[in-house]
């Protein structure tokens, strides 16, 4: 059976083309209750489904916007994803998903590929974005929302979600240092991510609290995986002297680390307590369930597209850069402990 048209529904409903236009759009000028009535009983009887392409040509809208993650194979970007859809369905907007997996060119063509759908707007989730992605966006005066990013750049409609990692971070330095810890190793991602920028230094800024300089705390260059975590714990086991404790950029890490260390036979946390960030699904079903950072993921998602959604009906107002601060808190579990004496 052919898809119906919309002139199948105004056949049916005993109107014009430009009528059931009009009850489809909610412009309710010019159309009297009965005649809604009776193109809503139409289209439900016909199981009309209006051609997306076709009303965004009218629009100029498409109802979709794009979301690009770094890795959907990371727990993080589950409930962010959730929390996106969420506001957007509410809204009445499709989602497309676009895995960057760390690359900026391959972000880049998201977003070119997304311009060319005719998107309303842009969610960047990704650890790794570049100031171009924002600069072809704002080109083509797409409203955007990038979480954890500050771009050089303050064209077109932009928004930023903002995590305070400094609080929760802080917290984990306190625990670790009451616990008796001096010696420490941070785990980074990749060093030419800006997020892995702000999350060593907020390491730091918490140490320098308790007196421990810089210069007696490890660091090293991880992949914000489970495999980095494994292998990056070769390189911690030959750090002279060996540090009793570390914290990784995120849990995937931590949970790479605490596997590699099984296999080498050590204990967590007896010969090393180990701190994630981020509180993915995995991290109290790890064994020993993860001591980590936690990120209000849900909330960064719902938070992120109710912000997208100011910029798309500002109508092309001009407007500064929308800012919201989400907050990072502690959360204890079993992969911290005392230092051996």
């Amino acid at each position: 059976m052919p898809r119906p048209t919309i002139q199948d529904v105004a056949r049916a409903a005993g109107v014009s083309k430009s009528t059931v236009s009009r009850v489809l759009n909610g412009v309710e000028d010019y159309v009297d209750a009965n005649t809604r009535r009776q193109v809503e009983k139409a289209i439900a009887e016909l199981e009309y489904r209006p051609n997306a392409l076709a009303r965004s040509l009218i629009t100029k809208r498409s109802l979709a916007v794009g979301l690009l993650i770094s890795d959907v194979a990371n727990a993080f970007y589950h409930p962010v994803i959730h929390g996106v859809e969420q506001i957007a369905i509410e809204a009445g907007y499709d989602t497309f998903l676009c895995n960057t997996n760390y690359e900026v060119e391959r972000g880049l063509h998201f977003i070119r590929s997304l311009m060319s759908k005719n998107v309303d707007g842009v969610l960047i989730m990704s650890s790794s974005v570049s100031d171009e992605w924002i600069a072809e966006l704002a080109r083509h005066n797409v409203p955007t929302v990038a979480l954890d990013w500050k771009p050089n750049i303050s064209e077109g409609p932009l928004g930023v979600i903002a995590v305070d990692f400094a609080a929760g971070i802080q917290q984990a330095v306190e625990h670790l240092v009451n616990l008796g810890h001096c010696r420490f190793v941070h785990v980074a991602g990749p060093l030419n991510l800006p997020t892995s920028l702000l999350r060593y230094e907020a390491f730091l800024r918490a140490l320098a609290w308790h007196d421990i300089p810089a210069a007696d705390v490890a660091l090293l260059e991880g992949n914000l995986q489970f495999e980095g975590g494994q292998r990056v714990l070769t390189r911690l086991l030959e750090l002279s002297p060996r540090p009793t404790a570390v914290f990784a950029a995120n849990d995937l890490t931590a949970l790479g680390l605490i596997s590699g260390a099984r296999e080498r036979g050590l204990r967590i946390p007896d010969d090393l307590s180990v701190v994630g960030l981020d509180d993915i699904a995995l991290a109290d079903q790890s064994s020993p369930p993860l001591t980590t950072i936690r990120l209000p993921k849900l909330e960064i998602g719902r938070s992120a597209m109710q912000m997208l959604l100011t910029l798309m009906h500002s109508d092309g107002a001009a407007c500064p850069v929308h800012e919201a601060l989400v907050k990072s808190s502690f959360v204890e579990r079993q992969s911290t402990a005392a230092p051996r004496s």
